[in-house]
């Protein structure tokens, strides 16, 4: 499924494989088989893709149309959230502290894609 998404988002994006192949920086041979199936994308060219396509890992990997929405809310909010906090006079202290709460939520979701990529491997090598 997820080479489906990758196909595509690709024909969407009106690009040829050779041309995605460029821009991710890998083969136009290794795109095909990502798409075909046959193989699948590491870790960081799962993000790569996700962030390329504007969607998340976790659209790409369960292929939810929901997803790239909640993406989308989430982005609006921060954007919000940021504004919130930039237009105030908080202490150091209290920025570090949104900060390092914002990474550790970043931290936390990249390791649950990472684990589900992990799990879908080790499926594969069975």
């Amino acid at each position: 499924m997820l080479g489906k998404r990758i196909t595509t988002l690709r024909k969407k994006a009106g690009l040829t494989q050779e041309e995605l192949a460029k821009k991710l920086n890998v083969t136009r041979s290794a795109l095909s088989q990502y798409e075909l199936g046959t193989r699948e994308p590491n870790y960081d060219l799962l993000l790569k893709i996700a962030d390329f396509f504007e969607v998340t890992a976790d659209y790409l990997l369960r292929g939810e149309e929901h997803y790239k929405e909640l993406a989308s809310e989430i982005n609006k909010r921060s954007d919000t959230r940021y504004a919130a906090i930039d237009g105030h006079d908080f202490e150091d202290e209290e920025k570090d502290e949104i900060l390092v709460n914002a990474l550790k939520q970043i931290d936390g979701l990249e390791k649950i894609i990472k684990e589900h990529l992990e799990k879908k491997s080790n499926e594969r090598n069975k």
